[in-house]
């Protein structure tokens, strides 16, 4: 008897064992565990859950956004849009929140070309929410011009993200930008002037003392030992090479000024359109 009931216990206590693990795995613990990681940053563990969750139930229209969503946030945005893209019977009529999260995974992509083929064909997104995602692409894009023509199809003034484009086009069409031409021939006439130009200062004057040094060295070989010794063309080359090194340089640096303050826009761009989405 006493065997029996010892065997009946240890049935009973791996019954209750099973029980207990199929309840920590069902849909809504799946799901509660899923948003906390979600919540908490644990994005790539996030995306196990919501993808166990949509296994449970393939209808929830939430869990298939999230899982987009934890795509996206762990960086894997190439697998974010090829899991839409199954889990979706056409992405053209999914709701609005799911197109925009899909068209975050386009951005984020920088596929420009199909992100506004699918706002073109979207049923879902309203006419301003495309004009701003096609504004949004453009200014990545660094065709603030094109930016401008999409954000001027949105004529709600209370509009803030709108507006803040266009504070940032504005700035990115007519903002202060330094010449690549213009520095390289400056540097062209004097060594390190066209580093100056683009306000790198102690680059142009380092130019302009190794440029200008190597040729005074040039100058006082020539003048020692005349043109016939290996000496003065040593200094020449050297020299030569700081000189068009100087010119390379100035047309880089008005390159690389413009494309900082490009990336600043971009940058202030994104914020806002995270505050916004």
């Amino acid at each position: 008897m006493k065997k029996g009931l010892l065997i009946f216990l240890g049935i009973l206590s791996l019954s209750l064992k099973v029980i207990a693990q199929e309840n920590l795995y069902n849909e809504t613990n799946t799901r509660k565990f899923g948003e906390y990681l979600l919540e908490s940053g644990q994005y790539n563990f996030a995306v196990k859950e919501f993808e166990r969750l949509n296994f449970l139930n393939p209808s929830d229209s939430n869990a298939k956004l999230n899982l987009m969503k934890s795509y996206r946030l762990s960086g894997n945005w190439e697998d974010g849009i090829r899991r839409s893209n199954e889990i979706f019977e056409d992405l053209n009529l999914i709701p609005r929140p799911h197109s925009i999260e899909y068209s975050k995974l386009l951005l984020t992509g920088r596929d420009w070309p199909r992100a506004q083929h699918y706002w073109e064909t979207n049923k879902t997104l309203p006419s301003p929410d495309k004009a701003l995602l096609n504004t949004t692409a453009e200014i990545f894009n660094s065709d603030f011009q094109k930016a401008l023509e999409y954000v001027s199809l949105v004529n709600d003034s209370t509009n803030y993200l709108a507006e803040g484009y266009r504070s940032i086009i504005d700035r990115g069409l007519n903002g202060k930008r330094k010449s690549p031409f213009l520095a390289g021939f400056m540097s062209t006439a004097i060594p390190g002037l066209g580093k100056a130009y683009t306000g790198n200062w102690k680059d142009g004057l380092v130019s302009l003392i190794f440029t200008g040094g190597m040729a005074f060295q040039a100058y006082r070989k020539f003048n020692q030992f005349g043109a016939n010794n290996y000496r003065p063309w040593i200094y020449t080359a050297i020299g030569t090479g700081f000189y068009l090194g100087n010119i390379y340089g100035s047309v880089k640096s008005a390159k690389v000024k413009n494309r900082k303050r490009i990336n600043i826009l971009q940058h202030e761009a994104s914020d806002l359109f995270n505050a916004y989405y």
